[in-house]
């Protein structure tokens, strides 16, 4: 076995260790001797202040530091270092012997292991931590005392970040969360889910944000907040999961259908909000949020409750809905179903249908509303029509409804007689025609039902129709023409009269010819003048002749025989004119157009002409 070596002794005045009986004990004796000389020749002096620098400036836990004193090493036989503002040996780290000194660094009680000494007597500590924040005291010694201080601020980085706070609450109160962690200088923000917390209304932040309040809690506060700590160089975050206890709510009760048929089918639904879930039950025994009956009857109508318990919060809300069950209805029967009547008398309708309070009766004529003019009475199931006109005719019908069914009477006709009201024929007053025509009348007249009589000069005609025609073939057929409207159901009748003259063609009057043929008749007319005048004049000149030869005869001048043939040859009597009469006898089918004459025209075909003579 090698021989243990003996830990050295330090020198209580300059902590050099001290061998006995060793070699090195005569190796550094000059050196201790030269050191102790000079340390007790500082010893009688004062201590001189120096500064002390460190880079970085603002070391961060984790990183290294190295802190340097300043001034000179002339004279210098070591350096001390303190984690203190005091020499203490207690708190000393380390002695560093400058060289030629063998001895180097010789820690101390302060030494942590990461502490690291260098010949320009400064001090390098690795992987800071907090516990390296504080004072440090440097000595420099030789032949005089140097000495400086230095405080270290080792910013920590964010760790152990923390909320404090109840994870479940109730709505309405107070919540109060805190956020907490380690590190240096340490701000802090909060998120709700994935979104920034707004500030305001019932969310306060205090004490550099760390505290969160909620006055009064709102049941949609319910979720993760998420506090953020961080500083320069570090952050870190954590989550607090909260729940919001509330409700229940009035719960409410679907579908929110009241009026039910006979034998259909009830199911009902409560829900109310609440957290967590209610728990129901129906008219305070039934349990669960379903209530169902199936083929109701007339006495389940009546009210279903429901109530919903939340136990956390130990509150309760009720909610009721009135049901009826109601008939399905059947076919109303409206009486009278026919109904012929006069007007301003009065009409009653009966609709016989269910009595129950719930069935309503609604009325309606050819399809839409009755008039307001109707009076109803007996819940809507009598109709009334006072004074009845005839615009109250048709088809009345009446139909029963219920919130369940609804059905339509057999219609009511009724029929209203009225009238007759302002007859008139289409020509009315007094009429001129021309003998030959035909009389046309027509006779109007606003009734129901409605009949014709007509009646010529007060004579019943036998015409029943509204019309009533007759050629007009003699001067006997003027005179006054009547219609009278009849109406057996009112009793009633009406009347109208036209007067008609006859009269006939005159001259200057075409009746109706066109321009071709009057100029024909013109034309005509003056070919006969012409043809007449000649032929009297022929006749006349012959005459004359005649009574030449007559003079001549009895003064025994002969006649020409063929001459004046038809001519009464008759010496004229004393005191008579001598007349000279011809007859002129024409063809039947082929007369001539006579000129205009008397208003009684002259039968047969013969002219007469008479001839005077001078």
């Amino acid at each position: 076995m090698g021989s243990r070596r003996e830990a050295p002794r330090l020198c209580p005045a300059c902590g050099v260790p001290v061998w006995r009986g060793s070699w090195q004990a005569a190796l550094l004796a000059a050196s201790i001797l030269s050191s102790c000389f000079l340390l007790n020749q500082a010893q009688s002096g004062s201590s001189t202040e120096i500064s002390v620098t460190w880079k970085p400036l603002e070391p961060i836990q984790g990183q290294n530091v190295t802190l340097t004193p300043g001034e000179g090493l002339e004279n210098i036989v070591f350096c001390n270092w303190y984690r203190a503002t005091t020499t203490d040996l207690e708190k000393r780290i380390f002695v560093y012997y400058l060289p030629p000194s063998p001895l180097g660094q010789i820690n101390g009680a302060a030494y942590t292991g990461r502490e690291t000494g260098s010949p320009d007597c400064s001090l390098h500590i690795r992987n800071l931590t907090s516990a390296d924040t504080g004072n440090y005291t440097v000595t420099k010694e030789g032949a005089a005392i140097m000495i400086g201080h230095a405080n270290i601020v080792v910013s920590e980085s964010v760790t152990n970040i923390a909320i404090w706070g109840p994870s479940t609450t109730f709505e309405n109160n107070i919540t109060v969360l805190y956020c907490n962690s380690s590190g240096s200088n340490v701000s802090y923000y909060w998120l709700k889910g994935d979104q920034s917390l707004e500030v305001g209304e019932h969310i306060s932040l205090n004490n550099n944000n760390q505290t969160l309040t909620l006055n009064t809690t709102r049941r949609n506060d319910s979720g993760d907040y998420t506090c953020y700590g961080n500083n320069s160089f570090s952050s870190g975050n954590t989550t607090h999961s909260l729940t919001v206890f509330y409700g229940p709510d009035v719960p409410v009760i679907s579908p929110n259908t009241q009026y039910y048929g006979t034998g259909s089918n009830l199911t009902l639904s409560c829900e109310a909000d609440s957290l967590p879930p209610a728990q129901y039950t129906w008219n305070e025994t039934k349990a669960g949020n379903t209530f169902q009956l199936s083929n109701l009857s007339l006495d389940d109508s009546g009210n279903y409750t429901c109530k919903a318990y939340n136990n956390e919060t130990d509150s309760a809300q009720s909610a009721s809905l009135e049901i009826w069950v109601l008939e399905i209805l059947s076919k109303p029967i409206l009486t009278p179903d026919k109904n012929r009547t006069v007007e301003n008398e009065t009409v009653i309708l009966q609709c016989k249908t269910s009595s129950n309070p719930k069935v309503n009766v609604s009325w309606f004529k050819d399809g839409k509303p009755v008039p307001d003019t109707a009076e109803l009475s007996d819940m809507n199931r009598t109709l009334t029509l006072l004074n009845i006109t005839k615009d109250d005719a048709g088809d009345y019908t009446c139909v029963a409804s219920n919130p369940v069914s609804s059905e339509s009477s057999n219609p009511a006709n009724i029929v209203v007689a009225y009238g007759p009201y302002d007859v008139h024929l289409n020509q009315p007053g007094t009429l001129t025609v021309n003998l030959g025509s035909n009389l046309d009348l027509l006779c109007i007249a606003d009734s129901f039902p409605l009949h014709f009589q007509w009646f010529f000069n007060n004579t019943d005609q036998k015409v029943a129709n509204d019309t009533f025609s007759v050629p007009l073939t003699a001067w006997e057929d003027q005179g006054n023409y009547t219609c009278q409207a009849y109406n057996s159901d009112t009793n009633r009748a009406g009347s109208a009269s036209v007067i008609v003259k006859l009269t006939e063609n005159t001259p200057g009057t075409n009746n109706g010819l066109s321009g071709g043929a009057i100029a024909g008749i013109v034309i005509g007319c003056v070919a006969g003048v012409v043809l007449i005048s000649g032929l009297v004049y022929f006749l006349c000149a012959k005459t004359s002749l005649g009574r030449t030869e007559q003079h001549v005869s009895n003064g025994n001048i002969p006649s020409a025989p063929g001459h004046n043939q038809g001519v009464t040859d008759t010496k004229p009597r004393s005191g008579e004119e001598d007349i000279q009469y011809s007859t002129l006898a024409f063809k039947a089918n082929n007369p001539p157009q006579p000129a205009p004459g008397p208003t009684h025209p002259l039968e047969g075909n013969i002219i007469y002409s008479e001839i005077r003579k001078k």
